[in-house]
């Protein structure tokens, strides 16, 4: 890709989640609507970020949600965004912002007509949950772990230790679930 192509490219994400964000301002009216509000720092919203890609990998979530545009885009949103992160790219932060406006986005488009009587639309929108919440509220020096721990493999982003974690934040998506049916 040369650089003028990425320079439009650029600019059509920009002018398209601009677009998204401003009708996700126009269905949230009050400010702590954001599933990042309470977050302590930047830092614990790419944390929820890493956790949500690493428990929607392929052998995480097997489901046909995975072919769903929306949730595919999310995930490469991140994956670029974590790269970045872990890059100290300049792009970084803008990439941040779009993964969060599709975040945010998610409960929304889980709330679709042909996907809301999926079961794997609840059990992502539980995996959403948890990984927003628990990224939010667990204790500091967990948080420096894991987000130290992100790194490459085989020149792909991995989150090792949030893989080791998978069999407790699955028990905690398991709760969401059983809270969701109520």
């Amino acid at each position: 890709m040369t650089g003028q192509d990425r320079e439009d490219l650029k600019e059509r994400r920009k002018q398209m989640f601009s677009d998204m964000e401003q009708k996700l301002k126009e269905m949230h009216t009050k400010e702590d609507d954001s599933l990042f509000y309470y977050h302590s720092s930047e830092d614990r919203i790419v944390l929820s970020h890493a956790m949500f890609w690493t428990m929607t990998q392929l052998q995480f979530f097997k489901s046909k949600m995975r072919k769903e545009k929306f949730f595919v885009l999310l995930r490469q949103y991140e994956e670029e965004m974590l790269d970045a992160f872990l890059q100290d790219d300049d792009y970084f932060s803008e990439l941040l912002h779009y993964c969060n406006i599709l975040y945010e986005t998610l409960p929304t488009i889980l709330g679709a007509s042909h996907l809301r009587a999926e079961k794997d639309a609840r059990k992502l929108a539980a995996i959403a949950m948890v990984a927003a919440g628990y990224a939010g509220d667990m204790p500091e020096e967990l948080a420096n772990e894991l987000l130290d721990d992100i790194d490459y493999h085989f020149d792909k982003v991995k989150c090792r230790k949030i893989e080791q974690m998978m069999p407790q934040l699955m028990k905690m998506v398991e709760s969401e679930m059983e809270r969701m049916r109520r």
